[in-house]
């Protein structure tokens, strides 16, 4: 089974102590992102530029840059979840089948 086709997220939980945000996904699977791997990941054209390649989940594996302190996560539509980051930056929209695709976890990965 494809990682993106179960991409419905049942509940998204952020946690800001711990520095996560994590997606328990229709299909039983729970994805666990850190924050500050998912701000590298903004899928935004300012941060990726305008058709640049999308990152992977070793966006992961860099050790943490800084602590978030102030992260918002609401849910766009249907289809996204948009991130209203404490250093002002809120245009990126994170869509279901990409934050699935960024898993990092081991079972993902392989």
């Amino acid at each position: 089974m494809s990682r993106s086709s179960n991409a419905a997220p049942e509940q998204v939980a952020l946690d800001a102590s711990a520095q996560t945000l994590s997606v328990h996904w229709a299909d039983g699977h729970t994805s666990t992102y850190s924050l500050d791997g998912l701000r590298r990941a903004c899928p935004c054209a300012h941060c990726q530029g305008h058709g640049g390649d999308a990152p992977g989940p070793e966006v992961f594996d860099a050790p943490p840059e800084r602590e978030w302190t102030d992260v918002r996560a609401e849910t766009v539509g249907g289809y996204a979840l948009r991130l209203r980051w404490d250093d002002g930056h809120d245009t990126g929209l994170y869509r279901w089948t990409y934050l699935r695709a960024l898993c990092p976890c081991p079972e993902c990965r392989s």
